[in-house]
């Protein structure tokens, strides 16, 4: 998968538990630039992507789905999520997102499914902790 910091790989390794691993390649030679453990299991995934070096996990490929869980590479850092994904077809078997377009392309059910994403940057100021 890509996005605007590069080209990803996502996958489970038995070193790692069968938690999931990030890595950022290089486009030309696909060699490993650098790779981060993460400790969210494999079994717990729906679908995933990544949007400004950020990996967002589903915890489900079915209706009632959440953006559960997100990494980040820029802090190798993760916290849990709670934002609703609409799954309007019941089965989604396939989410990427094109960071020219900022949309995340889903494969739901026989049917393309394009969700719009918005973007925006949180600025933390001297007063939050």
């Amino acid at each position: 998968m890509a996005d605007e910091l590069g080209l990803w790989a996502v996958y489970a390794t038995n070193q790692n538990a069968g938690n999931i691993v990030i890595s950022q390649l290089d486009p030309q030679s696909l060699e490993v630039l650098k790779t981060w453990n993460t400790e969210y299991s494999k079994r717990n995934a729906g679908e995933s992507f990544m949007i400004c070096g950020t990996l967002y996990i589903t915890n489900s490929h079915l209706t009632g789905a959440k953006v559960y869980y997100a990494y980040s590479t820029k802090t190798s850092t993760y916290e849990y999520t709670d934002i609703p994904f609409h799954n309007q077809y019941f089965h989604m078997s396939m989410l990427d997102y094109n960071a020219r377009d900022r949309a995340l392309y889903a494969w739901n059910n026989g049917h393309q499914v394009l969700f719009n994403v918005t973007l925006f940057h949180v600025i933390k100021t001297d007063d939050d902790s």
